[in-house]
């Protein structure tokens, strides 16, 4: 059996290089549904049979700041399989690098923005190459001036067998209540198609330090955090199997 090699580097190392002391979120990042992505994990699920086959994902970004900035995008490689390739577009489209290549990949077009502009021009790209299993990247968007005023989204792109079940997203529901909570227990709620070896309900800061870990061991149920678990903030709740986020909840203790 040959290990499958991956490219990563360390959650809480990633974010100090851009959060430990950020300042304002400049941008709100949007899908195509209009949804606001700041924070969080989104996931792009595919069966993979070409071995030519792109996974990718696209998005708006608006200037909330209130002044005018000029807007950057990074990339960074959080865990991504050896052997595979991915490329991004901020308003100029690059080629595509292999994985390991460049584990900070920094755009060399930051475009300037009015107060209320809207870039539709943000596309994420991952080339598997076959290679089924995980490749998550975090997209950060920071005014080339004040580098610290900054905004990120995390992307993982799941590359899957052809007509294997997995098809199907595991999660059927996730939910936290009360959201925001003020002086009270947090209940979250969860659903899932079968029990899952190996899942758990792991709570992060900001920086992406764990703080919280709860083992579930059957497919339905609820974990509830006590009001004085977590101090006030934004938090992130993950559902989790074996390491791989399932489903993401931002939660804020007020």
């Amino acid at each position: 059996m040959t290990m499958k090699q991956t490219h990563s580097i360390p959650l809480f190392t990633a974010v100090l290089f851009f959060a430990a002391s950020a300042s304002a979120q400049i941008v709100e990042v949007r899908s195509s549904n209009g949804d606001v992505l700041n924070g969080t994990l989104v996931q792009v699920s595919e069966p993979v049979g070409d071995s030519g086959q792109t996974l990718g994902i696209g998005g708006a970004v608006e200037n909330t700041s209130g002044s005018v900035r000029t807007i950057n995008l990074k990339r960074y490689e959080m865990d991504v399989p050896h052997g595979t390739g991915n490329y991004f577009c901020w308003d100029l489209c690059y080629a595509e690098r292999a994985a390991g290549a460049s584990p900070l990949w920094v755009g060399a077009d930051p475009i300037p923005m009015n107060v209320g502009q809207i870039a539709n021009g943000f596309h994420a790209y991952y080339k598997p190459y076959t290679n089924v299993g995980t490749a998550t990247f975090r997209y950060v968007w920071y005014d080339v001036n004040t580098p610290n005023d900054s905004a990120w989204v995390d992307i993982q792109f799941n590359a899957m067998f052809v007509g294997v079940s997995e098809n199907v997203s595991p999660v059927r529901s996730f939910s936290a209540y009360p959201n925001p909570a003020t002086s009270s227990d947090i209940t979250i709620n969860f659903d899932l198609n079968t029990p899952l070896a190996g899942t758990q309900l792991a709570v992060y800061n900001m920086l992406g330090e764990r703080k919280l870990v709860r083992s579930l061991n059957v497919a339905q149920g609820k974990v509830v955090i006590g009001k004085d678990e977590l101090p006030a903030g934004v938090w992130f709740a993950s559902l989790e199997q074996n390491g791989r986020a399932l489903a993401t909840k931002r939660v804020v203790v007020q």
